[in-house]
């Protein structure tokens, strides 16, 4: 992981993964133990506490793979570019204007929305 990646990342999956279970955990539990004692009200709360834990492992499930094959994605993207870059300087043209013309891109690329 990048020191990049580092910094944005607010809390690892690991995490959501074991909160999610231990709130599906609980939720059962209490849904089981409220509906013995009889009180609906407090089963129904139980399940949504349940019903949270649940969401968040579907979510984690679904986006954290899609983010890291985004991520990878791009490093190739700009290891491809790096090596365009290289064969362009070696063809003979100004690496300062080159890279100044793929600065330019990515300026537009990132005003235009694609990133």
């Amino acid at each position: 992981m990048s020191a990049a990646d580092a910094r944005t990342r607010i809390v690892a999956p690991s995490v959501v993964r074991g909160v999610g279970l231990v709130f599906c955990v609980v939720g059962i539990a209490g849904m089981i133990i409220t509906s013995i004692a009889d009180s609906i009200n407090a089963a129904i709360a139980f399940g949504f506490v349940g019903a949270t834990g649940a969401l968040a492992l579907l979510l984690v499930g679904v986006l954290v793979p899609a983010v890291e094959r985004a991520a990878s994605s791009d490093m190739a993207m700009s290891a491809e570019v790096k090596e365009r870059v290289v064969r362009l300087v070696a063809a003979g043209a100004d690496e300062d204007e080159v890279r100044a013309v793929v600065k330019a891109a990515t300026d537009l690329g990132r005003r235009s929305g694609g990133g």
